[in-house]
């Protein structure tokens, strides 16, 4: 049956949540700063492939990097298969790995595990049990999972490793960042660069980078489709209309492309 948790013991439900991971984890939660003791349980599962995090925060739209830091932010790219929402209506918490879930008032903040007086439910999923626990577990899980499918992805990083002779040979470990916008989400942290960019469905002057060629505004607005061969309107290397020349895989006029990729290459190389 669910247990109830309190500020006594909620933390140490948490840390075992996140020591018993060995398939996936999730971590829904507005505000998340991971304390040491938090990154060095989730540490030994870093380089391991068959192992994702599944991470949603919220909260803050016009600095994000308040909900969740940069820090955290490196620390979970570090992982081999980790995916990363934004959620600015996000309110709940819910943390959960493959045999249990903890929903609960913590936000998975450093000063709120130490200070704040909180309440949670831990699900554990007995799969032989007879009472209700897993069903209320699955529902509670399939409208989490429900939230992230309307929720901004900002950053996706998968790996596979290709088994051969029916899975008892290791192959190639396969290594991809599918998704990153996390320039997106820091770039009011970055010193400014000597070059200025242009966004490409504004013209309004950021940073210059071919990676994110979108103002914070205009990328909240392309993200609801992330339709990357969309026609802009600008030449991110140059400011001058396009057209719909331009895109977000071809954020440059075919003129300016050479000049964008070495202007590029010396700003991040």
């Amino acid at each position: 049956m669910p247990q109830f948790l309190h500020h006594e013991n909620i933390k140490k439900e948490l840390l075992n949540l996140f020591k018993e991971a060995e398939e996936i984890l999730f971590l829904v939660s507005p505000f998340i700063q991971l304390s040491e003791e938090m990154k060095r349980s989730l540490s030994r599962k870093k380089n391991d492939v068959a192992f994702e995090i599944v991470v949603l925060f919220g909260k803050n739209e016009h600095n994000l990097s308040k909900s969740l830091s940069r820090e955290d932010m490196e620390f979970f790219k570090q992982f081999q298969n980790v995916q990363i929402f934004y959620q600015a209506d996000l309110h709940a918490k819910y943390y959960g790995n493959e045999t249990k879930s903890i929903v609960s008032s913590l936000n998975l903040h450093q000063f709120s595990v130490k200070n704040n007086i909180e309440i949670g439910i831990l699900l554990e999923r007995k799969f032989l049990s007879l009472n209700g626990d897993k069903q209320l577990d699955t529902e509670i899980f399939e409208y989490i999972q429900k939230v992230i499918e309307h929720s901004e992805i900002v950053y996706e990083h998968t790996t596979k490793q290709k088994n051969s002779f029916f899975g008892l040979l290791k192959g190639d470990i396969k290594r991809k960042v599918t998704y990153d916008a996390t320039e997106i989400v820091y770039q009011d942290q970055k010193p400014q660069a000597n070059k200025k960019g242009y966004c490409i469905r504004t013209g309004l002057e950021i940073p210059f980078n071919l990676n994110v060629p979108f103002s914070k505004e205009a990328y909240i607005s392309w993200s609801k489709w992330k339709n990357k061969n969309f026609k802009e309107q600008y030449c991110h290397f140059s400011g001058e209309p396009t057209h719909g020349e331009t895109s977000f895989v071809k954020p440059v006029l075919p003129k300016n492309y050479s000049a964008a990729m070495r202007l590029q290459k010396e700003m991040f190389d």
